[in-house]
């Protein structure tokens, strides 16, 4: 088993919180190279003045360690918050104030937020009983010194080692747990997006729906343009035929080819829509009528020379465009009607045009 299964090992209660387990472990192992550099750093002087609260530690450490692999959750928890504390008060003595033991009380109060699941009165009570701890300690240890002797090198070796193992603490559980939030709302966002684009979105051809289509024109007439904006009603002539001779499922992959075609031969601001069935509603954005007329028979061009495939069979469509220039003082509804009757104007005079 390797390190990382060790530490990741789950508990043998069931229903438990592993998340919540892992990161106590991993407290556990900053606290114990912290504990073993403190002691190397003060040598043996510390157990020789306080064999046994110095010994306590490193046993309470090492066992609660050993317990996170049996114990329920809440119980690893308040082990860990007891240890914390024990560790704090009990060492000011050994290596005095300066050594920057009273900096572990940031990792217990970050403890009962990030890993308690209780109702947030407690959690705010046990974050008041933190504070008035924090301020007994400087009140009875503030500016306490050394009982064992301690050089300044050393002490500034203490003090390194502490905030170090503090500042790491403190970064794996922001980390930790921030990240498990952050996964979750990224999937929510992503969701709520895809609920969006489907929502916008006309599922066979991937192009905009009629709801969207409207509310792209009416966003689109507050804004200010030098050349205008044009709006296109395109339909494929004698598609029925397409669906009578060749079946719905064979359409459906010529109405696909179309959206296609009108993807690769736009610019990258023309709005396209599926109007419906086989009517496609196309908006150029600061654009006037004459030069949405050459695009649209660009359009219409690489429409007519196109040999759509589906499965054995090659498929030849045309379509007929009809084209409004959409002024300022035109409702949408207008403008999309207009275009609607000059397409009909076409499909009277022969198909496979644009009319403007």
């Amino acid at each position: 088993m390797g390190l990382y299964d060790f530490i990741t090992k789950d508990i043998s209660a069931e229903n438990e919180n592993k998340r919540v387990i892992v990161s106590i472990r991993i407290l556990y192992i900053i606290a114990f190279f912290a504990y073993v550099l403190d002691t190397i750093w003060v040598g043996l002087d510390a157990f020789k003045i306080y064999p046994y609260r110095t010994a306590a530690v490193g046993i309470m450490l090492i066992a609660f360690f050993i317990l996170t692999y049996f114990s329920r959750t809440l119980i690893a928890v308040t082990l860990l918050m007891g240890f914390l504390l024990f560790w704090i008060l009990s060492m000011f003595p050994v290596y005095g104030w300066s050594a920057g033991m009273q900096n572990y009380f940031i990792i217990a109060l970050m403890m009962c937020f990030f890993t308690s699941h209780g109702k947030i009165i407690y959690k705010f009570l046990y974050a008041g009983f933190i504070l008035v701890l924090r301020i007994l300690a400087i009140s009875l240890y503030g500016g306490m010194k050394s009982a064992v002797g301690v050089s300044v090198l050393e002490d500034k070796l203490l003090q390194i080692t502490n905030i170090t193992a503090v500042f790491t603490a403190i970064i794996f559980l922001s980390y930790y747990y921030s990240q498990r939030e952050n996964e979750a709302e990224n999937k929510l966002m992503k969701y709520n997006d895809k609920l969006k684009e489907e929502a916008n979105t006309d599922q066979l051809t991937g192009l905009f729906n009629r709801r969207k289509a409207k509310e792209f024109l009416a966003e689109l007439k507050k804004t200010e343009t030098d050349n205008g904006i044009s709006v296109a009603i395109g339909d494929i002539d004698f598609f029925k035929k397409v669906n009578d001779t060749y079946g719905h499922d064979v359409g459906d992959e010529v109405l696909k080819a179309v959206a296609n075609i009108m993807r690769e031969k736009s610019r990258s601001d023309t709005f396209l829509s599926r109007w419906g069935g086989e009517e496609f509603l196309i908006v150029f954005p600061d654009c006037n009528g004459d030069n949405a007329y050459v695009a649209l028979e660009r359009l219409r061009n690489a429409l007519k020379n196109t040999v759509i495939k589906v499965g054995d069979r090659e498929i030849r469509i045309t379509m007929t465009f009809g084209l409004s220039e959409f002024g300022y003082g035109m409702d949408e509804e207008v403008a999309i009607k207009e275009a609607d009757e000059k397409l009909y104007m076409g499909k009277q005079n022969g198909r496979n045009q644009v009319v403007y």
